[in-house]
């Protein structure tokens, strides 16, 4: 009933009963996740995202079971996640690597040539939605400072930037189809 009590709190946007939560299970489920991911790093992480996410989106979740439960399920589906980004990651690089490796040195395509063709790429896209993609792959900008720049939801954010990145790929696919790999190493490191 404890946890519930500290949940309900949480709620309310109660900060102390959010550190009280944090420390009691802080450790045990950075201990879980290591079990799974094998990185003590990756595992702090993935445990600190769900906490976070946790604070984000408290006032909307409905717990009906257990607390406990609720977070040691959150944190297995962060840590997987997290994996399974970290295998798409390398996936992609050695997917880089070999193409790169098999091109002959006269049909590479240098870094310029790719940077040029993103960047009219770019240029196609409405004028909120590239607003939106520099900000936030150009100036690093995280979806929440976007979203607070721009006085727009996070939401609105992520769907804009969902819409960016289908549009690069439908402009870039016919020009160059290998390109596409080394826009996601743009993109996404």
């Amino acid at each position: 009933m404890e946890e519930f009590t500290l949940f309900n709190r949480i709620k309310q946007r109660d900060r102390n009963a959010f550190d009280a939560l944090f420390r009691k299970y802080y450790t045990s489920l950075c201990r879980f996740s290591l079990i799974i991911c094998q990185s003590q790093k990756d595992a702090e992480e993935s445990v600190q995202d769900m906490f976070v996410n946790l604070w984000e989106k408290a006032p909307l979740l409905q717990i009906e079971t257990s607390v406990k439960a609720y977070l040691y399920t959150s944190t297995r589906n962060y840590t997987l996640n997290t994996i399974n980004k970290q295998q798409t990651e390398l996936r992609y690089l050695n997917e880089y690597t070999e193409l790169m490796n098999n091109e002959e040195a006269d049909q590479k395509i240098s870094s310029e040539e790719i940077s040029i063709l993103i960047q009219q790429g770019v240029n196609t896209l409405p004028d909120k939605c590239r607003e939106i993609f520099v900000l936030c792959k150009q100036e690093g900008l995280t979806y929440d400072e976007i979203a607070t720049y721009l006085n727009i939801s996070e939401k609105t954010v992520e769907n804009q930037m969902g819409i960016a990145l289908r549009k690069l790929r439908e402009y870039l696919m016919p020009r160059f189809q290998r390109i596409l790999l080394v826009l996601f190493f743009y993109l996404f490191f």
